[in-house]
């Protein structure tokens, strides 16, 4: 009877500690592998993409609002080269204007083709501008742009 008494008491002491879920991943490992948790993670990961994505396209609209806002701001820019003794109106000249007003755009062609400009208008006329080529072109250009007639006197 001793196998009997001890396979009782060994079946005894299992029925009082057995746990029904002793063995599952979540008990024994802390590992959770149910569909809320599952989907609860996943959401996480989706917040957090689209709270990056959403912070780095603010950043990118305000850098480029401000990049825009410090180049209005910027002087007319006129690369001219040499005097204005020599007449160079045949010469294939590099102008760029940026919001400059019709008075200083005269001013520099005149300073760079060594040309005098007849015809031109009072008005608050501005220009952006970055042009290659000889001064007649380079009127026949601002004229059409700005519908004017101004002309070359030599």
């Amino acid at each position: 009877m001793a196998k009997t008494e001890k396979f009782d008491e060994d079946s005894g002491f299992i029925a009082r500690h057995f746990k029904e879920d002793a063995y599952r991943p979540v008990y024994s490992f802390g590992i959770s592998d149910s569909f809320r948790n599952r989907r609860r993670r996943v959401s996480r990961w989706v917040a957090a993409s689209v709270a990056a994505i959403a912070l780095t396209a603010t950043a990118v609209v305000v850098s480029y609002q401000l990049r825009t806002d410090n180049n209005a701001n910027e002087p007319a820019v006129v690369s001219l080269p040499g005097g204005a003794e020599v007449d160079r109106s045949d010469e294939i000249i590099r102008l760029e204007f940026k919001d400059a007003p019709l008075s200083e755009v005269v001013d520099g062609v005149e300073d760079a083709y060594g040309v005098t400009l007849a015809n031109v208008p009072e008005g608050d006329l501005r220009l952006t501008l970055s042009y290659e080529g000889n001064a007649k072109d380079f009127i026949e250009t601002v004229n059409e742009l700005l519908g004017t007639d101004i002309r070359i006197e030599k």
